[in-house]
């Protein structure tokens, strides 16, 4: 039989011309004018979020700034309240600096009270805080008690000299010898 379809001989690889020219040979695209020959393209327009992360980044600058200022006042410059009363009990005035006055009903009231246990309260100083604190709390249990009644006064000796006695070391502590009668 013969070969019906002859064979060609075998020719050896060539390279062939690239397809798509080479990225130097690429032509830069033309300007988009909006079909209007010899105008320049617009300049894109700068982002309008610019302003906006301006001012929340001096907002937040400026909030870092207002809580560092107020706690650096409140921690360093301002008095503490509990230093301040024992001053001014070393000083023989009410715990608030206002004068000691006689003749008055001694009776505390529930906002005189709740002022006097705040002094002492809101001191950065533990013990201060601590015997403070309780002091008020015995006083006015013993202020609530009705008139002839003093027995149950007696139960609350024990605290109460253990409270002064730690409230005097507490300011003694710090500078202030307190008398409390």
């Amino acid at each position: 039989m013969t070969d019906q379809h002859p064979q060609q001989p075998a020719q050896p690889y060539t390279q062939a011309p690239p397809i798509y020219p080479a990225p130097q040979q690429w032509p830069s695209p033309p300007a988009d004018t909006h079909g209007r020959p010899g105008q320049e393209a617009p300049q894109p327009a700068r982002s309008s979020r610019t302003p906006l992360i301006i001012a929340g980044a001096a907002f937040i600058a400026v909030l870092i700034l207002g809580v560092g200022g107020w706690a650096v006042y409140d921690r360093f410059i301002k008095e503490d309240s509990g230093i301040a009363a024992c001053k001014a009990m070393a000083a023989d005035k009410k715990i608030d600096g206002s004068p000691k006055t006689s003749g008055e009903d001694d009776k505390m009231t529930e906002a005189e009270y709740r002022e006097a246990r705040k002094i002492f309260e809101d001191s950065r100083y533990e013990k201060i805080r601590e015997h403070g604190t309780a002091l008020m709390d015995i006083a006015w249990q013993v202020d609530q008690m009705p008139d002839g009644e003093n027995g149950g006064a007696l139960a609350l000796l024990g605290p109460m000299g253990t409270h002064v006695s730690g409230l005097q070391t507490a300011c003694a502590d710090e500078g202030y010898i307190v008398k409390m009668d």
